[in-house]
């Protein structure tokens, strides 16, 4: 019923791949589209084949590939397109396995990739602003677009090549709706050589603002007939097309590894393709974030992703094939004509390592770099560096216990007083304050190292990631002045002396371990707390003690026969000094973080009766500001208390709230103190319910949703500090359009 025989026809020396009368027309005859995506950065340059053939065996005709900004032009005017960066080849090898491409540019990407694929040195150019119709951020696109276009220009069905499409915006209407911007934006693709159909991706309430008159609109995250629907709106008669289907997800350190059963999802695949419908499954094969390339969300906190991106696709991590594979090859198979699918490859070896000890051979202290000084912290970027590490020294004068202070922190840091380690801030969990013991001197050796943990990939954060100390550092409220930072990018191996090293601040441990064969493997890094690996000269990404993720995938194309080396660069004092290969990935096993420290609350809820209420009601969908008004009203004791949400969930969250003076001016909150709340989670993000009165709207109050919890109602009580008289009730709900959580329903209390 689809054309998967078309991939498997010897290609000739020009196609035609055309829109028209509501099919796509390879050589003027109807074609689906059947893909799955795969990102050549996240897989080993000599794997690449193997994951085609894999895609081809499990019934799919194209394949579908997000290209990267920062990979191929890493410093200003420096393009790569050279080994593992050498998307011509990746492309060249598709064609010699009779598949079909689907090319998704960029700029902008998303995909869980650092900064969503933009170059860090955007936000040093004056007056640049990313993703928006601003002329030196488009002059620095369309300078990527044509150097991507000299690559791939040449491989579109026209010129005899198997690229079929090519991505115009990536979910562009969940940023904003700027048609100049898109406009700007098509004109470099078409300058840059493009002449195949063209499509932009969106979700259905995005459409709208994302869509380009004239071009396909592919609705992500589509499923037949709604599909038929949403796209005949915007482009009456199609084609169809979801440029993402998502067989899986996409994870963040702390939180449950993402599975399902795939059932569902093939259910899905089959209703589109059964109906001629195409469609690319987002991933087939995620691969892995090696290196320092993984992304991060906000979602009120910030929530950097792990190295695997695995995204419980149907071919894994290390590409095999998984239970959902054989489910959706079986499938494909009742749509294909006969023996069109290949048999799947035969599995890469996979081999363990024995536990071998590492030694400690340097610190952080040890190590050098270029040094900047300066009379406030330089974030990462005004240093000219894009990734790695900062180490930020000043002499602290003084004597006693005082509260470092740090707005800034992006994106953890380790807290160094006289050479030993004091304490982290972790921006995850919105820490910003540090006791410091200042004892036996008057002068102090302050050194925090700011680990960047991957510039956010979506949302509006795009215009505000720069990385390191981005805001001033206080002691006790005064500003510190006089700063030295030394860039540590660790581009290489970090190497030390082999000296004797006390591991009390953030240690780089080597060992060398031989093997007499080679394969896959996953090192355990079980019993080691935070850090970044390396095995024979390559990064293989970071690790974090929380999980899910326990394991780094190593390739086997990376070791060798004979020695091989090991690095770890560990930011926390551990007990574990060893590390082994294992012969299958742990991805699923969490450790619980210990709750963060909160305001003590009262032990027993106060009464609040129906004559206490001076408000109630359903707030309206947005993120913006509400102001409800009320019958004057005096009071103590204020309670905010959620009765339901948009989703429908047990759990609740908010931004921030204010009372509203019989002036009509925001009442002043600075004697305001939390006094009781039923649920705050304090345990996999900061949910204090302190955060409703901190003036901060991107810090959130949410109810306990990491363990066994109750259902709504629930209830926050603030001691205004004095009786206070109020005519209006303001809310502010979290950020990011509608998220789950986001109160509907609610009740105000005011009581003396």
């Amino acid at each position: 019923m689809f054309a998967l025989a078309a991939c498997l026809v010897a290609h000739q020396v020009t196609h035609t791949f055309a829109i028209k009368d509501g099919n796509f027309l390879l050589d003027g005859k109807p074609f689906q589209v059947v893909a799955g995506e795969m990102h050549y950065p996240r897989i080993p340059e000599a794997y690449w084949r193997h994951r085609i053939q894999m895609a081809k065996a499990m019934g799919l005709n194209t394949i579908s590939i997000y290209c990267f900004w920062n990979f191929h032009e890493t410093e200003r005017g420096k393009f790569d397109f050279s080994g593992g960066a050498d998307v011509a080849k990746f492309v060249r090898i598709a064609q010699q396995e009779k598949m079909w491409v689907v090319v998704r540019p960029g700029p902008y990407v998303c995909a869980e990739w650092e900064y969503g694929g933009y170059p860090y040195w955007l936000q040093n150019i004056p007056g640049c602003v990313v993703r928006k119709n601003n002329p030196a951020f488009l002059r620095e696109a369309a300078k990527y677009m044509k150097e991507l276009g000299k690559q791939l220009a040449p491989l579109q069905v026209t010129r005899g090549g198997n690229i079929l499409m090519f991505q115009v915006e990536n979910e562009y209407g969940s940023f904003d709706s700027d048609k100049a911007f898109l406009a700007a934006t098509l004109k470099s693709v078409k300058d840059s050589g493009i002449d195949v159909p063209l499509f932009t991706a969106d979700g259905e309430g995005q459409m709208p603002a994302g869509k380009i008159e004239g071009i396909l609109p592919g609705w992500n995250g589509g499923s037949w007939p709604r599909l038929k629907a949403v796209v005949d709106n915007h482009y009456p008669g199609g084609p169809y097309f979801v440029p993402e289907l998502y067989p899986g997800w996409l994870c963040h350190w702390g939180e449950k590894f993402p599975r399902n059963n795939g059932v569902g999802m093939v259910r899905q695949v089959e209703n589109i393709v059964k109906n001629g419908a195409s469609m690319t499954l987002y991933m087939f094969h995620g691969g892995t974030n090696f290196g320092f390339w993984n992304g991060a969300n906000f979602g009120g906190n910030y929530q950097p992703h792990i190295t695997s991106y695995d995204y419980d696709a149907p071919c894994d991590e290390a590409g095999g094939a998984t239970p959902k594979y054989k489910l959706l090859r079986e499938m494909l198979m009742k749509y294909a004509p006969s023996g069109s699918i290949p048999p799947v490859p035969a599995p890469i070896p996979v081999i363990t390592i024995p536990r071998t000890t590492l030694k400690p051979v340097a610190t952080v202290l040890d190590l050098t770099g270029k040094i900047t000084k300066s009379s406030s912290p330089l974030p990462m970027e005004k240093l000219g560096q894009g990734y790695g590490f900062v180490l930020y020294r000043h002499l602290l004068k003084g004597t006693g216990a005082k509260i470092l202070s740090i707005e800034g922190i992006r994106d953890y840091a380790v807290v160094m007083l006289d050479g030993k380690s004091v304490g982290t801030l972790d921006r995850r969990r919105r820490e910003k304050n540090l006791t410091l013991k200042l004892q036996g001197k008057s002068a102090h050796r302050l050194e925090i190292l700011v680990e960047n943990g991957g510039r956010v990939n979506f949302g509006q954060q795009l215009l505000d990631n720069l990385k390191g100390i981005v805001s001033a550092v206080t002691l006790d409220g005064e500003g510190l002045k006089g700063w030295e930072q030394v860039s540590l990018p660790m581009a290489t191996v970090p190497t030390g002396s082999g000296k004797k090293v006390s591991p009390n601040v953030p240690t780089i441990y080597h060992a060398n371990f031989q093997l007499t064969k080679v394969g896959d493997t996953y090192l355990d890094l079980r019993g080691w707390t935070k850090g970044v690996v390396w095995v024979n000269g390559q990064n293989i990404g970071r690790y974090f003690k929380i999980g899910p993720q326990q394991t780094l995938f190593v390739p086997g194309v990376w070791l060798k026969k004979g020695k091989n080396t090991v690095t770890v660069f560990e930011l926390v004092e551990t007990k574990r000094t060893s590390i082994e290969g294992l012969n299958k990935a742990v991805l699923d096993e969490n450790v619980p973080e210990v709750a963060k420290t909160k305001t003590p609350r009262a032990t027993a809820a106060p009464k609040f009766e129906t004559e206490h209420v001076v408000i109630e009601g359903e707030f309206k969908p947005g993120n913006d500001w509400q102001t409800m008004s009320f019958a004057q009203k005096s009071g103590r004791f204020l309670c905010f208390e959620t009765l339901s949400t948009f989703g429908n969930e047990d759990f609740a969250t908010a931004a921030e709230i204010q009372l509203v003076g019989v002036d009509g001016k925001p009442i002043n909150r600075s004697k305001w103190k939390v006094v009781w709340t039923d649920s705050e989670e304090t345990l996999s993000e900061d949910g204090s319910a302190d955060n409703l009165i901190d003036g901060d709207r991107e810090s959130i109050w949410h109810s306990i949703w990491s363990q066994p919890h109750k259902g709504q109602p629930h209830r926050v009580v603030i001691d205004l500090g004095a009786n206070t008289t109020a005519t209006g009730f303001r809310y502010l709900p979290r950020s990011g359009g509608v998220r789950p959580g986001m109160t509907k329903g609610f009740r105000v209390y005011l009581k003396g």
